[in-house]
C-alpha cells in the first residue's frame, strides 16, 4: 500500500518519524510535511502563493506551507505514486469534539478524504517532546493491517490515543464527537495610539460529559476512533428550517 503520511507539528516531529519508521517495514511510505509547525490552521491551502518545495530523497519532502499544501502536492505534484492511505499525526496533543474544525491534523485528512483517498488522523494525549511515540505508530500499523479493507474513501477515520493505553485492537471503541469547551485568555501590549499586539497566552479545555462520545471513551483509557463525514450538512435543521419557513410564508 502506498500511504502518504503528513502532520502539522513540523517535520522534525516524532510523532511522524515514528509512523514512517514503523510502517516503512510493510509498505510504501512518503513523507510530506511542513517545515514547521502549523498547528490549528485546520485546511489551510496556499493559493496564490508559490510555495518552496525541498526534496530530501525520493520518498521524503519538505514543504515550507500548510498541512493542506503538503497533501496537496503529494497527490497533484507528480513526485509521488498514487496514493492509496492519507495518513496525518502523529499529533502532540489531542483531537477531539470541535477541536476537528481547527486541527491542522485533521484537516490534512480531511483534504485527503475530499480527494477520495482513504483517510486517517491520529492523535496522542503524550505531550513529552522527547517522547518517541514508536508504541502509538505499531498500534496504527495494526489497525491499518487488520481494519484498512473497512475504510471508506472520502471519510476521516479520526484516532486519539491516550498517555496510558493498551496496545490492542481490543482498546479502540468507536465514538462519536464530543462536544468541546474552550475558555480563552489573550495578553494584549499596547504598541503605538490604537494598535495593540494580542497575543492567545492559552485555552483551557474542557468538554460536555456525555456517554458514547470520544472524550468518554478517552478518559475511560480506551481508544476512540470517530468516522467524520465530508458532509456538515444539519439535516434535522434542513427539515425544521424548511417547514419554519413554509408557515411564515403562509
Amino acid at each position: 500500500m502506498n500511504i502518504l503520511i503528513t502532520n502539522d507539528d513540523g517535520i522534525s516531529s516524532n510523532g511522524i518519524l515514528a509512523l514512517e519508521k514503523v510502517l516503512g517495514k510493510e509498505h510504501n511510505t512518503y513523507l510530506i510535511a511542513p517545515l514547521k509547525e502549523r498547528s490549528a490552521t485546520s485546511m489551510a491551502l496556499s493559493i496564490h502563493d508559490s510555495l518552496r518545495v525541498e526534496r530530501v530523497n525520493e520518498n521524503h519532502y519538505i514543504v515550507d506551507g500548510f498541512p493542506v499544501d503538503c497533501v496537496n502536492i503529494g497527490l497533484h505534484g507528480n513526485i509521488f505514486p498514487k496514493i492509496d492511505l492519507v495518513l496525518s499525526g502523529i499529533n502532540r496533543g489531542v483531537n477531539m469534539g470541535h477541536d476537528v474544525h481547527y486541527s491542522g491534523t485533521v484537516g490534512a485528512a480531511r483534504h485527503g478524504a475530499i480527494h477520495n483517498r482513504k483517510s486517517v488522523a491520529v492523535s496522542s494525549g503524550n505531550w513529552d517532546k522527547n517522547y518517541d511515540y514508536i508504541k502509538e505508530a505499531e498500534l496504527v500499523r495494526e489497525i491499518l493491517n487488520s481494519w484498512i479493507e473497512e475504510f471508506i474513501p472520502g471519510t476521516v477515520y479520526n484516532i486519539n490515543i491516550p498517555e496510558k493505553f493498551e496496545n490492542s485492537l481490543s482498546s479502540i471503541e468507536l465514538a462519536k464527537l464530543g462536544r468541546r469547551t474552550y475558555v480563552d485568555t489573550y495578553e494584549s501590549k499596547p504598541i503605538i495610539g490604537g494598535i495593540s499586539d494580542f497575543f492567545l497566552g492559552g485555552s483551557d479545555l474542557g468538554h460536555v460529559p456525555e456517554e458514547g462520545t470520544d472524550f468518554d471513551i478517552f478518559f475511560r483509557g480506551k481508544i476512540p476512533i470517530t468516522p467524520l463525514s465530508l458532509d456538515q450538512t444539519s439535516s434535522l435543521e434542513l427539515e425544521d428550517f424548511k417547514k419554519r419557513i413554509r408557515v411564515k410564508s403562509k
